[in-house]
């Protein structure tokens, strides 16, 4: 069972366009503890056809004995196209959590794909989606 845990959020303004943006984050836990910290950035009021709203994972072991060595970063965007919204990895290295401490590796796309950690990331958007009630 996923389990998400919002924590904090922000504001800012889109570099394209000025629209107001926003930023939530929290931690998403399973059974065996903490799997990952997230953070869903979006520009408020666009349609995701025109805007897409990133959402950047880091992605691994937490707590007692866990250290950056640990943890890696993935991406998701979350787009909409004429088949309907959608979500696919992309990559991290080209997103501000390449250069967080809390990692010890951006993952491309092609690393990610095809893999368990592809599914899972998958499976924690679904749940940061559902359960994170800043998003609705």
């Amino acid at each position: 069972m996923i389990e998400v845990e919002p924590t904090g959020e922000s504001g800012g303004h889109c570099d394209c366009c000025g629209q107001q943006t926003r930023a939530v984050w929290g931690y998403v836990n399973e059974d065996q503890g903490t799997v990952a910290s997230y953070f869903m950035q979006w520009t408020v009021g666009a349609s995701l056809e025109t805007h897409p709203a990133n959402l950047d994972l880091i992605y691994g072991r937490w707590g007692d004995g866990a250290s950056s060595a640990d943890r890696c970063a993935v991406s998701l965007l979350h787009f909409e196209n004429e088949n309907g919204p959608s979500v696919m990895v992309i990559d991290a290295k080209n997103r501000p959590i390449a250069t967080s401490s809390l990692i010890s590796k951006a993952m491309t796309r092609d690393e990610v794909i095809g893999t368990d950690v592809a599914q899972h990331a998958f499976a924690i958007f679904d749940a940061v989606i559902t359960q994170d009630k800043r998003l609705t």
